[in-house]
């Protein structure tokens, strides 16, 4: 027994070299392994609404560069939206909630479709019955064409039967910069809110 005990011990300092060397093997795959894929798609290189500057509510001239440095989320809607915009709102709004104090890094704004009946004043007090730091962007109506076509988005205004008034057809799609201001995600309203929320926490560590 006494002999396989110093074999055993014997064997030892030969063994330890061979472990640390797995363990630092397994740590360097770690290090270079890619990082786990986002919950929403995942796009890059792409510029949408880049060179853009769109009056806020306040009638200052705004772009997607005053963001740098936030989780910036875009999305087109307007105050007359019976249904996607209220719904989607109340959702960035959740989101924004569920983060906690990383919530002061992201910010939403909404791209009024409808600059003709969303003035500063009526644009503002919809965007304060769900979350006061919702920033409203109100393009001209000459303007929104331009604007829409460099989302890849689509905005159309269908007239109701008798002609006395419209709504609007629009892209619902949200559109995520990281803190570096890249387009990073593409998400639909109907997002998983743990997985979107993950996604965004990802991105205010500036991932």
């Amino acid at each position: 027994m006494r002999e396989r005990r110093a074999e055993a011990d014997h064997a030892l300092p030969g063994v330890r070299p061979f472990l640390w060397a797995l363990l630092s093997l397994a740590l360097l795959l770690v290090a270079c392994a890619p990082p786990a894929p986002f919950n929403s798609t995942e796009v890059s290189g792409i510029d949408y609404g880049r060179g853009l500057r769109i009056a806020d509510t306040n009638g200052e001239a705004r772009s997607l560069e005053d963001f740098a440095d936030s989780v910036t989320l875009v999305f087109f809607g307007f105050t007359s939206c019976p249904d996607v915009c209220p719904s989607t709102l109340l959702r960035l709004k959740q989101a924004r909630a569920a983060l906690g104090t990383d919530a002061r890094h992201v910010t939403v704004l909404l791209v009024s479709v409808d600059p003709q009946r969303d003035t500063p004043e009526r644009l503002r007090a919809y965007l304060d019955n769900f979350d006061p730091s919702f920033v409203g962007l109100r393009p001209t109506p000459e303007q929104l064409p331009a604007v829409v076509k460099a989302f890849h988005a689509i905005a159309v205004q269908v007239p109701s039967k008798d002609g006395s008034t419209y709504t609007v057809d629009h892209s619902s799609t949200l559109y995520v910069y990281d803190r570096h201001n890249r387009l990073r995600l593409i998400a639909q309203p109907d997002f998983a809110m743990d997985a979107f929320v993950a996604d965004l926490r990802r991105l205010v560590a500036k991932e």
